[in-house]
């Protein structure tokens, strides 16, 4: 059994705290200062030990922990586990700003233990299937990519106003928070990006100082290009990625994959990858996947969880978009 402490127990901590416990191979502290969120969360999970504080407990002690704080706070507790010697995932955006990035990534190296960032559409079948399929030349060289991660966000978080989504200095937004999914997913299938130009404003949510929206175009190392749309207020939940190649098309819409190379407007192939499961079981079981992958990397099995080297990409990008509006120009991330 793997000893594992979750450093935060709001909605992405219990989503990571019922994935764990499914694995049946950890043993689980949790850390959690809101009294009502500590008791709720004993109450479900049974953890062996709770406490209020990070200091409370005894990091050293943990052969992994799972941060799901806000964003803000990660760059100092990814510093508290490469202190104590404690391998980590931490959930996305890796921070809300570049300040002590690069330290703290130097501090994980030097302490020799595993990090990780929780962008858990990688751990998805489709999209697992999308890169194998890209990668093995499919659709021969990608030049182009469009993606739409849309939706009716206060739907699913109708608490937004009062949770760190509609913080910017907490990591919350269109762009920090549901763009870097995308961000992510176009790293790891596309390579190095290297300018980055864009728009956003907050359209319609009310109660909140983040974007709502986000128009963000990105070119890579290789030449090829991607656009990236996102609104958080549309009725119809839109999640789709089209890979653009020289031999034809991959499209990925939520779990469905579809390939055509000819203008007839039919698919050749077309695949649901979760035909006969209910979306949001299937959507927590990614946590139960990732939490399995997460314990093979510590026990020295391959994984494709994003790095923090990844993260720190994306988040460079991420904060590019921002400042492409900003000053109204295109910004060049090899500067």
């Amino acid at each position: 059994m793997h000893k594992v402490i979750v450093i935060g127990t709001g909605g992405i901590g219990k989503r990571h705290l019922r994935g764990l416990a499914e694995t049946g191979r950890v043993e689980l502290t949790l850390v959690e200062p809101d009294d009502g969120r500590r008791s709720e969360a004993e109450t479900r999970f049974r953890p062996a030990a709770s406490h209020a504080t990070l200091r409370e407990a005894d990091l050293s002690s943990h052969d992994l922990a799972i941060i799901c704080t806000p964003a803000h706070l990660h760059v100092e507790l990814m510093a508290e586990c490469a202190s104590a010697g404690v391998s980590f995932l931490v959930e996305k955006p890796l921070a809300v700003s570049m300040d002590g990035i690069d330290d703290v990534i130097e501090r994980v190296r030097r302490a020799g233990i595993l990090a990780r960032v929780g962008y858990i559409r990688r751990i998805a079948p489709e999209i697992q299937a999308l890169r194998r399929q890209i990668g093995a030349d499919k659709i021969g060289d990608v030049k182009l990519v469009y993606a739409n991660a849309s939706q009716e966000f206060p739907k699913y978080r109708p608490d937004y106003r009062t949770t760190y989504y509609s913080r910017p200095d907490m990591g919350g937004g269109a762009i920090l928070d549901a763009a870097s999914h995308t961000f992510d997913l176009l790293i790891w299938m596309m390579g190095r990006p290297v300018t980055v130009g864009a728009m956003y404003d907050r359209l319609a949510l009310e109660g909140s100082e983040t974007e709502d929206t986000c128009l963000v175009t990105i070119r890579f190392e290789s030449g090829a290009m991607a656009n990236v749309t996102i609104n958080q207020f549309q009725k119809p939940n839109v999640s789709s990625m089209e890979f653009i190649g020289t031999l034809g098309n991959l499209v990925v819409d939520h779990s469905v994959v579809r390939f055509a190379d000819d203008d007839s407007g039919d698919s050749k192939e077309v695949r649901d990858f979760m035909d006969g499961l209910v979306p949001m079981a299937a959507h927590q079981a990614r946590f139960t996947l990732q939490a399995n992958a997460m314990l093979d990397a510590l026990e020295g099995k391959p994984d494709f969880l994003a790095t923090v080297d990844d993260a720190r990409t994306n988040l460079s990008v991420a904060l590019a978009a921002k400042r492409s509006w900003r000053e109204r120009r295109f910004i060049d991330l090899t500067d």
